[in-house]
């Protein structure tokens, strides 16, 4: 029997390429320099996405052989993930950024520039400071430029320079303007109301002391435009969202017997501290409805909370926010490998009152199956110190977690097992904790089994607990 070819496509050359047969698999390595799976890239993220990786052997056998002698190694496993020229080193697949920007390019707008300049504020806010300043420039000098063309209409009108015999007394509209020059230093010198003395309006042109008057308002107004503009640049609630903090990466572990999707958040300001905080999360993936419609970026709603606050919180230290992964939960039926290879982006969003401004501030962030940490937990970093009488917080270790026992299999799997356990317990006429006193070798090791199951066994067991059940004469089975 002939096998068939495998071919993958080479990104970086641009061809198609034949795969060919080895004799081993390839392992997956976590050096910085050597190959990275196609969803990651070297970092540190990466190389905590391979290790999980490394966990499940299901995910290489994906790409083996019809037989059992010969694997193939895909290309996917050699050339890294493609990076984009403006954001080097980041997962392309992203909606929103790590520092909040939105990931979007809106094209194909009828009438853009058109709606705009119809609001000409907010785009003024928004465009970048080089285009801030231009425009500023522009505005001075082309009002400079237009009222020294008037000034020069009015002095030509009126004869200011024409020659004139010496001796013969004349009264020009402006005094000591000669040019074009002439007439541009008067009219700098009449908006900003600088004032040297050598050039100033008489009252033989009444049209001369209407400009004047008109260039003056004109100044103020523009004056007032641009600093305005400048205030609320500077004074935006973005650049306040830029203390606020959200954990590199968020863990799944347990906590009070839940399985639970955890992120941290955090303010590194001593004073003005946000008010009213609230945080909210997000699912962004893929759903397909009961006629077959598909839609690429649902959006569902993960409730969240911080220890018991269910709305508003106060955000004077970093605050580790809990999503229940429950029965409601879109996680509910994933485990931990199934996790990794999902394809959705969790958006969390921090939203508050600034104490010292009164304005309202936002904070976003993301992430990505490959930031989430199964098995982890956040290390405190808020202790007391009795010298000094004050709380301190280290922000060095704001982002570190550290390994705890936690099931990997999905909350459905681990919430069946359970009951499984409860009905063959009940079934027995033995319980746990009546186990526990009775001290029987039996009841023991029958609570042994049950705790490590519980912690590092469950998704096996909880697979084949109706095998075991049916060896064991379980009626409910």
């Amino acid at each position: 029997m002939l096998m068939p070819k495998m071919k993958t496509y080479l990104e970086t050359d641009g061809v198609w390429q034949e795969l060919l047969p080895t004799s081993k698999v390839v392992p997956l390595t976590t050096d910085a320099e050597s190959e990275t799976p196609y969803s990651t890239v070297n970092t540190e993220n990466g190389q905590q996405f391979v290790k999980r990786l490394q966990a499940h052997n299901s995910f290489q056998q994906q790409f083996s052989s019809m037989n059992n002698e010969a694997t193939f190694t895909p290309s996917v496993f050699k050339y890294p993930a493609k990076q984009t020229k403006i954001f080097p080193g980041r997962i392309r697949r992203r909606v929103v950024l790590k520092n909040g920007n939105v990931n979007l390019c809106k094209e194909h707008i009828e009438k853009r520039s058109q709606r705009y300049l119809q609001d000409t504020f907010t785009t003024m806010v928004d465009i970048q400071w080089r285009w801030n300043l231009l425009v500023f420039a522009m505005g001075f000098v082309l009002s400079w430029l237009g009222f020294a063309v008037i000034w020069w209409i009015i002095c030509y009108a009126h004869g200011d320079f024409d020659k004139r015999e010496d001796g013969k007394e004349w009264t020009a509209c402006v005094t000591s303007i000669n040019s074009f020059t002439s007439a541009f230093l008067f009219s700098i010198e009449t908006q900003h109301t600088i004032g040297y003395g050598s050039r100033f309006t008489t009252e033989e042109c009444p049209e001369a002391i209407f400009i004047m008057c008109l260039q003056s308002i004109t100044g103020v107004m523009i004056q007032c435009f641009v600093v305005g503009f400048v205030f609320a640049k500077l004074s935006r609630p973005q650049k306040r969202s830029q203390t606020l903090l959200f954990s590199r990466n968020a863990v799944v572990c347990l906590r009070d017997g839940k399985l639970c999707l955890m992120f941290r958040v955090g303010d590194v300001r001593n004073r003005s501290h946000i008010i009213g905080a609230s945080i909210s999360a997000l699912l962004i993936g893929r759903k397909v409805t009961q006629e077959g419609e598909v839609i690429p970026y649902f959006h569902t709603e993960l409730p969240v909370k911080f220890d018991s606050s269910q709305s508003n919180f106060l955000l004077i230290w970093p605050a580790t926010i809990v999503h229940v992964i429950d029965e409601n939960s879109p996680f509910y039926a994933m485990n931990a490998e199934d996790m990794t290879r999902e394809k959705f982006e969790i958006v969390v969003t921090l939203e508050g009152t600034v104490e010292s401004t009164g304005q309202f501030v936002q904070a976003r962030s993301s992430y990505l199956p490959c930031e989430l940490l199964w098995g982890h937990r956040f290390e405190q970093l808020v202790t007391y110190k009795r010298e000094t009488g004050d709380y301190r917080v280290d922000y060095g270790k704001f982002n570190n977690t550290y390994e705890v026992d936690t099931p990997t299999c999905s909350v459905k799997e681990y919430c069946e097992y359970q009951q499984y356990m409860q009905r063959n317990s009940q079934c027995r006429g033995i319980s746990p904790l009546d186990s526990t006193s009775k001290g029987s070798d039996e009841s023991k090791s029958s609570v042994d089994t049950f705790n490590n199951v519980q912690t590092l066994s469950i998704p096996y067991v909880a697979k084949h607990f109706r095998q075991n059940a049916n060896r064991n004469g379980d009626p409910d089975s």
